[in-house]
């Protein structure tokens, strides 16, 4: 069984989706890998423990030259199954699923001769129907359809799958271990964001300024232009006054 295969049996009998189940097994082999990098020993009920263990640097011999060599320190892993999934390996129960019963041989002229029955039986069922009136083929089919349902009434519902504790609780330590990473994201995003349109206002205020000023100018021109119209025409009427 590979890791897909292990993803949806855990799926199929949790009843969690696929994406569940494979963030339920990363974050159960991540958070065993973290302990025993750091040297602490995980002892999983009924299953196992998970050993570390450490090799000082030592010297070997080639085996080809038969020179020394220098072996460096290293760090392994060691798994110890539990007395009881030991015993339940070893149980006969175990041994009699695993042995599945062998179907007896049949002769090829009892199998021909079954096959035969069944195909008469079949003919003379349909002839059997086809004869009928249509009230009686109606009925029957009616029987059967109630049968059927009265059926499905009887089986009952499918329980629905509740994931067991040990899988809430990996689920649980994903999402912790999720959550710092995605209010970091958030975070991130907001002060870029918040960056962005600090720049874009710099950019259009720098750009507005020219014209603002421009247009400023523009009035005041037009202004001057005004008053210098109103006092040439003052004299004018003066003028015309003292003819009159």
């Amino acid at each position: 069984m590979n890791r897909s295969q292990l993803v949806e049996e855990i799926a199929s009998t949790t009843g969690l989706t696929k994406r569940q189940a494979e963030e339920a097994v990363d974050a159960f082999v991540g958070t065993i890998g973290d302990q025993i990098r750091s040297g602490t020993k995980v002892t999983i009920y009924g299953f196992g423990s998970f050993n570390p263990t450490a090799r000082k640097a030592r010297t070997g011999r080639n085996p080809r030259t038969g020179q020394p060599v220098k072996i460096a320190a290293s760090k392994g892993i060691r798994f110890s199954p539990a007395t009881g999934f030991k015993a339940d390996l070893n149980s006969k129960k175990a041994a009699a699923k695993k042995a599945a019963p062998a179907k007896k041989a049949v002769p090829v002229r009892a199998a021909a001769k079954a096959s035969a029955a069944k195909s008469t039986g079949r003919a003379a069922a349909t002839r059997a129907v086809k004869a009928a009136p249509a009230g009686r083929a109606s009925k029957a089919a009616a029987t059967k359809t109630t049968g059927r349902k009265a059926v499905a009434a009887k089986a009952p519902a499918r329980p629905v799958g509740r994931p067991p504790k040990k899988v809430a609780a990996v689920v649980k330590v994903a999402a912790k271990r999720a959550a710092p990473a995605k209010a970091a994201i958030k975070k991130a995003v907001a002060k870029k964001v918040v960056a962005k349109k600090a720049a874009v206002k710099k950019v259009v205020a720098k750009k507005s300024a020219p014209a603002k000023a421009a247009v400023k100018k523009v009035a005041a021109k037009a202004t001057k232009a005004t008053k210098a119209a109103k006092s040439t025409k003052a004299p004018a009427k003066s003028t015309r006054a003292a003819k009159r």
